[in-house]
């Protein structure tokens, strides 16, 4: 049994929290009250108490040692995060990583040491907030496991033991390959459901084929210019089936619009724009969304 912190009470942690308590002994760091109970639900079954507990980061002095930490905030939120954590941290504490978009990786290894494994986790498992403290399990997903330093890449199979209890989870030996593969999926569907103020399965219209098509083409002559084997008609294939099986579905983006709340933006397209900069490559589409969503958002 390992002591494991969670930062963050998102869906994605709640979700993460309920599936690894049920093995391990789970700590959700947040910033809301501690005293309520969490409860995860699915479909039409009964309601489960989440067996962790949340505490704030005043409580964190009187925790035991953590083996994990998982950060399941956003992006833009992974390096505050990491900063306040960072004082209690064990010499061989494990990082693992899990937001949409890219960037993060390369500033964190700068600042481990080198006996700190660091993972990225990416899921397609779904799930939304009905309140603060309940969470709805609206979708199965894999879930995938991959290094990020040498460490880790030495514990790999003790890693995948220790979180075998998250559903349909599986270690992948080229993690950035497959980041970069569900970030297109991210360009193409949250910006334009954002601006659009539509759900995922509406960009399927005639209307949105040619935008879709070039936004995907930039970010492809990015990943190619990466020496990634990434295929525009395996993007655009990928993205057009998740727009189908999340057709109901607002985006992330979309709710965090709705929401006045800050995006992730910067680490989507603006992953793109910034690496289209430093390649020498044209990326008008991806820099005009970056734009648009950035004057929408809030300053948080």
């Amino acid at each position: 049994m390992a002591n494991i912190l969670i930062i963050g009470d998102g869906a994605i942690g709640l979700l993460l929290s309920h599936f690894l308590s049920k093995a391990h002994n789970v700590h959700v760091l947040t910033r809301k009250a501690t005293t309520n109970t969490r409860f995860y639900c699915k479909a039409k079954q009964p309601s489960q108490k989440i067996n962790a507990r949340f505490i704030t980061l005043t409580q964190m002095s009187e925790q035991p040692v953590f083996d994990i930490v998982i950060f399941a905030v956003k992006a833009f939120q992974v390096q505050s995060a990491f900063t306040q954590v960072k004082p209690f941290l064990s010499s061989n504490s494990v990082l693992i990583l899990s937001h949409n978009g890219m960037g993060n990786v390369e500033m964190l290894n700068e600042q481990l040491d080198k006996q700190h494994a660091l993972y990225f986790l990416t899921t397609s498992m779904a799930g939304f907030k009905t309140n603060d403290f309940i969470v709805q399990h609206t979708g199965e997903g894999k879930s995938i496991l991959g290094a990020c330093n040498p460490c880790a890449h030495s514990y790999r199979q003790a890693m995948c033991e220790q979180l075998q209890n998250v559903p349909l989870l599986s270690y992948c030996t080229n993690i950035e390959q497959l980041r970069f593969e569900k970030l297109l999926v991210n360009i193409a569907i949250n910006p334009l459901s954002a601006l659009h103020d539509i759900k995922n399965g509406q960009l399927r219209a005639p209307y949105f084929n040619s935008i879709i098509f070039n936004l995907l083409t930039e970010a492809c002559q990015v990943a190619h210019a990466l020496k990634l084997d990434i295929k525009l008609a395996d993007a655009l294939n990928n993205a057009y089936n998740v727009m189908m099986l999340t057709a109901e579905n607002y985006s992330s983006m979309h709710q965090d619009v709705a929401h006045n709340r800050q995006t992730e933006i910067d680490a989507i397209c603006g992953y793109i724009s910034q690496q289209g900069k430093r390649l020498n490559i044209s990326t008008p589409l991806n820099d005009a969304l970056l734009a648009k969503i950035q004057a929408k958002k809030s300053v948080v």
